[in-house]
C-alpha cells in the first residue's frame, strides 16, 4: 500500500526504483519548426524580455522569458503552465520582469484558477513572481524541497499552509492526471527538483540540458533546426557553468544519475534555460556525460566582462 504524504500527494511504492513510461501523443508537430515568437519582433534581442507563450506539447504552455548575455548569445528563462485539471505553474520568471511575466501568464489562464506552483529551486529567474502569485491565486499550493523553500526564505519566509514540501519519488496527483518529482542529473542548487507529466511524457528538468544559443535558435519553439554539435557543444558548456561540479563528479555516479533519468523516455525536455527538445532528445543526455570530460569552465576576469560590455 502506498504511504500518503499528505492530502493530494502520493509515494511510489518503488519510490527508489527508476519506473520507465512510454508516451502515447498524437498533437500538431508544426510548432517543432524553427520559429520566432510574434512579440519578439517588438523587442531588441539586446534587451530581456518575455515572450509570447507558445504551445510545447499537449496541454502545455511555455512562457519565456529571453535574457541576452554578452559573447554568448540569448539564454531562455522559461516558465511552464501545465493545463490540468488542477491548473499548475512550474516556476515564476524573473522579478524585475514581474509584470510582462503576469501579463503574458494571463493571457493563457486567469490566476486565480492556479492550484498548484512548481517551484524548481529558489533562484532568482525562477521565483521572481511567486509572492505576487500567492496573492493572485489564493487557492494555490507551493510545491517544493525543503532546501528550496528554506534558501528561499531570507527574502521572506513563504506561508506554511501554502507550501507543501516534495521529494524525488513522489507522486502528486493533479486532477485528470499525475506528476512525478524527478532530480535532474546535474544542477546548481541543492534543493533542485523537476518533474515527469506522467500523461505526456514531459520531463521539466529545471536548469539541466540548458544551453546559451544564438538569438534565433534560443527564441524558436524548438531546437529541431539547431545544429546537433552547436547545441552539443552549447550544453556542454552551460553544464560547466552552471553546475562546475560535473566535471569532477564520479564518472560511474554520474552515468548511473543520467541513466536513471534516461529510462523515464521523456517524450519532450523542458529545460528552464533551452527551447523544447522534441528530436532526438538521448542526445541530450549524451551532452550531460560529455559535460564530465569537458575542461572547466574558466570564470571571466573584470577585464573580460568589461570589454564584452563595451561591445552591447
Amino acid at each position: 500500500m502506498e504511504r500518503s504524504l499528505h492530502p493530494g500527494m502520493e509515494r511510489r511504492a518503488d519510490a527508489d526504483e527508476t519506473s520507465s513510461f512510454v508516451p502515447s501523443l498524437t498533437y500538431d508537430t508544426s510548432h517543432e519548426r524553427m520559429g520566432v515568437a510574434p512579440s519578439n519582433e517588438e523587442h531588441s534581442m539586446s534587451e530581456p524580455h518575455v515572450g509570447t507563450p507558445f504551445a510545447a506539447a499537449p496541454d502545455i504552455h511555455v512562457i519565456p522569458t529571453y535574457w541576452p548575455v554578452p559573447g554568448l548569445g540569448t539564454l531562455p528563462m522559461n516558465a511552464f503552465l501545465l493545463h490540468a485539471e488542477e491548473p499548475t505553474l512550474v516556476d515564476t520568471g524573473t522579478a524585475v520582469l514581474g509584470e510582462p511575466f503576469l501579463a503574458a501568464l494571463g493571457s493563457l489562464i486567469d490566476p486565480a484558477r492556479l492550484r498548484w506552483i512548481w517551484l524548481t529551486h529558489e533562484d532568482r529567474d525562477h521565483t521572481g513572481s511567486l509572492v505576487r502569485l500567492l496573492e493572485l491565486a489564493p487557492d494555490a499550493t507551493v510545491l517544493g524541497t525543503f532546501m528550496s523553500f528554506g534558501r528561499f526564505s531570507p527574502d521572506g519566509p513563504l506561508p506554511l499552509e501554502r507550501t507543501r514540501i516534495v521529494n524525488a519519488g513522489d507522486r502528486v496527483p493533479v486532477g485528470d492526471r499525475v506528476l512525478e518529482a524527478v532530480r535532474p542529473p546535474i544542477y546548481d542548487s541543492p534543493g533542485t527538483l523537476g518533474l515527469l507529466d506522467c500523461a505526456s511524457g514531459a520531463l521539466f528538468s529545471s536548469d539541466c540540458f540548458g544551453a546559451p544559443l544564438p538569438a534565433e535558435a534560443a527564441v524558436a519553439a524548438s531546437t529541431g533546426d539547431v545544429d546537433p554539435l552547436e547545441l552539443r557543444a552549447a550544453q556542454v558548456a552551460w553544464a560547466t557553468t552552471d553546475s562546475p561540479w560535473v566535471t569532477g563528479a564520479d564518472r560511474d555516479a554520474l552515468r548511473a544519475d543520467v541513466e536513471r533519468v534516461r529510462r523515464l523516455q521523456p517524450s519532450v525536455i523542458l529545460s528552464s534555460h533551452l527551447a523544447p527538445v522534441h528530436r532526438d532528445v538521448g542526445a541530450s543526455f549524451d551532452a550531460l556525460l560529455a559535460a564530465r570530460e569537458a575542461a572547466p569552465a574558466p570564470a571571466p576576469t573584470q577585464s573580460q566582462v568589461e570589454a564584452l560590455l563595451a561591445g552591447v
